[in-house]
């Protein structure tokens, strides 16, 4: 960050794309060492958002679209990507994150013929503070909020009872959803980032559809 810049501070990692491989220095001069580590995937900060996109999570949308609940999820500290990764700027399609190419990607994949019937619905959920937040619900205060509860059923899975289920028709929908929980976010100025999310969120795309076997 610009805080690390000022003061001139060393990276301790290197990245490499092609080899897969994160490397990580610990100490200084002779007492220096260095230890490495392979992964599916590695990333550096020149890669691209669509470069990210393409080698991760087009793959689990194509199991979503075969009828597959999938999960994807970004983990690190403040101020190491999370909320660039997930969303991204919405200002430019360039600069788009995993939700807004997943919904572009659902919906490129709903015009073709096989999907005879579909319906797309949303919800936006923040977990603040051990509370349960809708950020797709506008204007209120938490007092005035539907309470929303985490409840298990009978198969096993779970649900976030009185949460809203938004239904869209189109990327830029799901893309005006995004935005209008991001207003609505906890956020707070920390040592790593002014302007850090300080709250977890789920984002849910549910797709329902009929796919013509003929």
């Amino acid at each position: 960050n610009n805080r690390e810049v000022e003061y001139g501070t060393v990276p301790v990692i290197s990245a490499k794309t092609k080899e897969k491989v994160v490397t990580v220095v610990k100490g200084k001069g002779r007492k220096q060492m260095k230890s490495s580590y392979s992964f599916d995937n590695v990333f550096t900060a020149f890669s691209t958002q669509e470069e990210v996109f393409e080698e991760t999570v087009k793959p689990v949308i194509a199991d979503v679209m075969r009828g597959y609940e999938s999960t994807v999820f970004a983990y690190g500290q403040t101020g190491t990507g999370k909320t660039h990764t997930m969303e991204g700027s919405l200002e430019k399609p360039e600069h788009y994150g995993v939700i807004p190419r997943s919904a572009q990607a659902i919906f490129e994949c709903l015009k073709q013929p096989q999907y005879k019937e579909h319906v797309v619905k949303c919800s936006y959920l923040e977990i603040y503070n051990e509370e349960l937040r809708d950020l797709l619900v506008e204007g209120k205060n938490n007092s005035e909020r539907a309470k929303l509860d985490i409840m298990e059923v009978k198969n096993g899975g779970t649900f976030c009872r009185g949460l809203t289920e938004t239904e869209v028709r189109s990327a830029s929908d799901v893309l005006n959803l995004i935005q209008r929980g991001q207003h609505q976010r906890m956020i707070g100025e920390t040592k790593m980032n002014k302007a850090s999310s300080r709250s977890h969120s789920l984002f849910t795309i549910q797709v329902d559809g009929k796919i013509s076997l003929i």
